[in-house]
């Protein structure tokens, strides 16, 4: 039976190039010691004039080493024996044992490499070599080192191939409550000797019962591979909604000669998910608006590391923002962020490359004239092997709806452009005839010679936009010119702007990029259109969260998310919440209420919100009612119809202009004649007190896994400690920012801190650092089991500390 082992302590690295590193008898002592995932880019200091620019955040790349010595006990049915690499960036050679097992292109496909002959019982010693040297190469951020998990995998001769279960919906009946699936499993047969071989499939509820069995076999061929496939049915099956994000457990298990030699389990759901021409996206037949942000892979403080609870708490806040769907821009994520959206019901766009064979200036955004580095590099010789990598990896993901095969690729607009787009999309097809194919399209309508050619839209299963609305009149009309011309094409919306900013600022002086007043216009005017239009899929916005990379200098990242790199909520993620988020009553103001100084002064005050009307007072005078309505509606008895609440404004959200001065500023939402939310806003006192509150308080020592490859852990193996200044009377500082220095004791270690501002270069990993708007993270990991006591000090003596113990347990 086969096993797997999580590669992730022990490893030592080197920055920097050197000879005979790979050789087992070369001494590392003097080297650095490592847990895997580990992104060498977040340990070292940013530079202006790093080779990285201002696309890559200013990282230093370059070449480093890896080097772990582990045990592999010989067992005479473990005959095959595997290293399995979720993502290395990039340009990596692995050596086991002084062997050299393989090489790695492209930075953010997941890989499998024979040990072949280099194994041997006992110590064995693997060593890799990263070389992120030829910058910049990725937009925006892409970290460098092994910085995604690693296994060892061994297994008898005869074997289920690397993620060779695939698990689908064949077809869904309401009417008989049942559904079809198409089941397969690719085995593979490397011994010497032909076999006759059986494979079962059992498919448990969430409760552990049988919701279906079934079975065929197979005649391998010796060193051979084919593929086992049954199409069994489910009685009253538990369908995967978003609302509703339901998972079976898939048992394969395959037999030879009566002996089970191999069994793996993988999560599924059972849905249908479709691209309709007039219906926009079906979920199992339902039309489900997409409701969407781009994510890149960066996580803020651990760099390109994404730790499972890293990306929880993340998605947690933007499920309740009311978002439904994920783009992982522009790359193939690490697996543990499609567990985590099949768990929570997001619509994933799945995207591999963000260019083909033309190569992008990775800091001007676009074609460059000159030599270039990035995926380009790989295209010609790996472009179908990184492909099916994805493809394979990820089709049992209910969560991911859509392929997407590149990103503002400049071939768009190239004569042979639709020619590769058909060859990519074709790959597709073939390994998976249950999704449908789109590519971001960043340049339709726009003028020559960079417009997409209609060739190339047209060839898509569904037709990507991004920023619809950037050209001409289609700031206006929007989608309405090509849904006209193209009535039969499938309409989504890959990539349009979001809202984002700098949390706790509010400038909003003329000529600023971004200013607090109007930060949501853009999106307010896109969303009335598309919430009235159903043959509009949706969107995915640019982005979901804070980014490092595509940065100007002083700053190391973009602010264009509802979320900072921190994770903690801007005043526009309540303006999506409101838009959203159906099912909860949202009720925000802005700015904050401490602006001394400027008494007198007219400020323009903004609520977000979904209530009916909203009334404002001001130290308990009354300010005035505004109200929003969206959609609009006509009348529906007569002619003359009246609201209740007559709307003031054709926005999405709603704006008064207030006189400024100390005290309480009292928002009260009402739907219908009934008060439904309070919002107050406080003028405090300064920063008297630290609070800390951390997402748990129990954790385990190992790190998190893939279900793809190992079951799900139990306990999680960091914590996540918001960090808040509070006043005397306990309300929080939304204009704090006192310095922090955190202290851990105990079996535990600070593996960093945030506080979202992207001007702050401090090293991430530094236990010191300085709030911004009242606000820090800080994110601890566990090493032994115990208890570990982390501390919280506000370096200036003006602030009490805050304190929280960690129970750690093996």
């Amino acid at each position: 039976m086969r096993t797997t082992e999580q590669l992730d302590r022990g490893w030592r690295f080197h920055p920097g190039d050197g000879r005979e590193f790979e050789k087992t008898d070369f001494d590392d002592s003097s080297w650095q010691e490592v847990r895997v995932p580990h992104d060498w880019d977040v340990e070292m200091p940013l530079r202006e004039d790093a080779a990285s620019g201002s696309g890559g955040g200013y990282a230093a790349g370059g070449i480093g080493w890896y080097r772990l010595s582990f045990a592999m006990q010989e067992e005479a049915s473990l005959t095959q024996h595997y290293l399995y690499f979720e993502g290395v960036y990039m340009d990596a050679t692995f050596w086991l044992n002084g062997v050299k097992i393989g090489w790695h292109g492209y930075g953010y496909t997941s890989f499998r490499l024979d040990c072949g002959d280099a194994w041997r019982p006992g110590r064995n010693v693997l060593a890799v070599r990263v070389d992120n040297s030829h910058m910049p190469n990725s937009r925006w951020y892409s970290g460098s080192g092994i910085f995604r998990t690693v296994w060892l995998i061994r297994t008898e001769n005869v074997a289920i191939d690397l993620f060779g279960v695939r698990c689908a919906a064949n077809g869904i009946y309401t009417e008989e409550d049942a559904a079809d699936l198409q089941i397969q499993a690719r085995v593979r047969n490397d011994s010497d000797r032909a076999e006759h071989v059986g494979i079962h499939y059992r498919l448990l509820d969430s409760d552990g019962n049988e919701a279906m069995s079934a079975g065929t076999s197979l005649f391998l061929a010796a060193d051979s591979c084919s593929d086992a496939l049954v199409r069994p049915a489910v009685q009253h099956p538990h369908l995967w909604t978003v609302d509703d994000p339901y998972l079976y457990t898939l048992e394969s298990t395959v037999t030879v000669e009566g002996k089970v030699v191999d069994q793996l389990t993988s999560r599924v759901g059972i849905r249908t998910a479709v691209f309709d021409r007039d219906r926009g996206f079906l979920l199992n037949g339902t039309p489900v608006k997409i409701k969407g942000m781009c994510v890149h892979h960066d996580c803020g403080l651990t760099g390109a590391v994404g730790f499972r609870e890293s990306w929880k708490r993340r998605l947690e806040k933007l499920r309740e923002m009311g978002c439904n769907g994920i783009r992982c821009a522009h790359n193939p994520p690490e697996p543990v962020l499609l567990d985590l959206c099949d768990e929570m019901g997001f619509l994933v766009m799945d995207e591999i490359f963000d260019e083909w064979k033309l190569t992008k200036n990775k800091i001007s955004n676009y074609y460059s004239q000159r030599a270039a580095y990035g995926s380009s590099l790989f295209f010609d010789q790996h472009a179908e092997e990184d492909l099916i990598s994805m493809l394979r990896r990820d089709y049992n993901h209910p969560s991911v709806i859509v392929w997407s095969i590149g990103n503002e690729i400049p071939e768009q607009s190239a004569a042979d452009g639709v020619k590769l787009l058909k060859w990519l999309q074709d790959i597709c097809h073939r390994e998976d005839t249950t999704r449908m194919v789109t590519s971001a399209c960043d340049n339709i309508s726009a003028p020559a010679p960079i417009r997409t050619h209609r060739a190339f839209e047209n060839a898509l299963d569904v037709t990507g936009y991004n920023y619809v609305g950037r050209w001409g009149l289609r700031a206006e009309n929007f989608y309405e010119e090509d849904r006209s011309l193209f009535p039969d094409r499938c309409f989504l919306g890959t990539e349009n702007p979001s809202a984002g900013g700098r949390r706790g600022e509010y400038g909003g002086k003329e000529g600023e990029f971004f200013d607090y007043r109007t930060a949501t216009m853009h999106y307010e005017a896109l969303w009335r259109y598309e919430k009235t239009h159903d043959f509009v899929a949706g969107d995915y916005l640019w982005t979901g969260i804070d980014y490092l990379g595509e940065a100007e200098w002083p700053h190391r990242g973009a602010a264009t998310g509802p979320l900072d790199t921190a994770g903690f909520e801007k005043d526009t993620y309540y303006f999506f919440r409101s838009i959203w988020n159906e099912k909860a009553v949202t009720l925000h103001l802005l700015p904050h209420w401490n602006r001394q100084g400027h008494e007198g002064e007219f400020c323009e005050v903004i609520c977000y919100t979904n209530c009916d009307a909203v009334k404002l007072y001001l130290n308990g005078r009354y300010v005035g009612t505004r109200a929003a309505r969206c959609p609009r509606f006509g009348a529906s008895r007569a002619w003359n119809d009246r609201p209740l609440y007559a709307p003031t404004t054709n926005d999405l959200h709603l704006a008064w202009d207030v006189p400024y001065e100390p005290g309480e500023l009292r928002a009260e939402g009402y739907i219908g004649e009934e008060r439904v939310a309070v919002e107050v806003l406080r003028t405090t006192g300064p920063c008297a007190a630290l609070r800390a509150r951390a997402d748990v308080t129990k954790l385990g020592t190992e790190a998190q896994t893939d279900s793809s490859v190992c079951p799900l852990p139990v306990l999680p193996h960091i914590a996540q400690i918001e960090v808040s200044a509070v006043d005397a009377d306990g309300n929080e500082v939304p204009d704090a920012s006192p310095r922090i220095r955190c202290t851990v004791s105990g079996p535990a270690h600070l593996v960093g801190m945030d506080a979202g501002d992207l001007l702050d270069r401090t090293l991430y990993g530094s236990p010191e650092r300085s709030m911004m708007a009242g606000k820090l993270l800080a994110v601890v990991m566990a090493d032994a089991p115990g208890e570990a006591v982390v501390t919280f000090h506000d370096m200036e003596e003006r602030a009490a500390d805050a304190v929280v113990r960690l129970a750690i347990r093996p």
